[in-house]
């Protein structure tokens, strides 16, 4: 079979284009990344100098052209909070959780926000990969603490509970209210104490778990829940 010497040079043309194309195609997504990279640092240098519309532009930008920037999208879900753009923020942290898996940050907004609409079960499991990768956050164990008690998973949610009381969480007193409310729930009452004895164990927390079961006995309000009487939450 013999090839014509015209097949011949069409063949080389579309060789020679399809190699221009991609030249040119390697070349610009360096330059996107390279863009990517020039936004982000603008959009961090506008921080204390510039609207949140400005810096919202410099990152979006800076992930236009790099897609897998995660922390321009970590700054995105910050401006998104501040201007209370709370779907957007959302979908920010989530797109670093997804790119960063180790952001143990993320995974707790994600979960947090999942937490507020309802949704357990996604809620969990984005703490749970918060606590994996920041196993001493105490916010972390007070959403999956209330997660636990919505699922009547009630032992679950005392062992988180206990924990904040014990470390001394600003919530103490909410906290207490969620331990009475669940110890007068049928055949609960005997848990809720043996989890609450576990502090006695700690010299150091002998007062407060004196304060707690006395609560839970006789509803005398421990000291402490006097003293932040009437103080709002965030």
């Amino acid at each position: 079979m013999v090839i014509s010497k015209k097949f011949l040079k069409f063949s080389s043309l579309i060789f020679l284009i399809f190699i221009v194309l991609l030249h040119f195609y390697i070349n610009r997504m360096t330059l996107n990344s390279h863009y990517g990279k020039v936004f982000y640092k603008l959009g961090l240098e506008c921080q204390n100098k510039c609207s949140l519309n400005k810096q919202l532009s410099y990152f979006q930008k800076a992930v236009f052209y790099d897609p897998n920037l995660t922390d321009a999208y970590y700054h995105l879900g910050i401006i998104y909070g501040k201007q209370g753009q709370n779907e957007k923020e959302f979908t920010s942290y989530k797109k670093v959780a997804a790119l960063e898996h180790v952001n143990a940050d993320a995974y707790f907004k994600v979960g947090r926000y999942y937490f507020e609409k309802g949704e357990l079960d996604y809620a969990l499991r984005y703490l749970l990969q918060s606590k994996r990768y920041r196993p001493g956050e105490h916010d972390t164990f007070y959403y999956m603490a209330q997660i636990y008690e919505k699922k009547q998973m009630y032992k679950d949610a005392m062992s988180y509970y206990v924990t904040l009381l014990v470390v001394g969480y600003p919530r103490s007193a909410e906290i207490c209210e969620r331990l009475w409310r669940i110890s007068k729930i049928p055949n609960q009452y005997g848990m809720v104490s043996d989890e609450v004895y576990k502090i006695r164990g700690n010299k150091e927390k002998e007062k407060l778990w004196e304060q707690i079961d006395r609560y839970l006995r006789t509803d005398q309000v421990p000291e402490f829940m006097d003293k932040v009487a009437g103080e709002g939450h965030d």
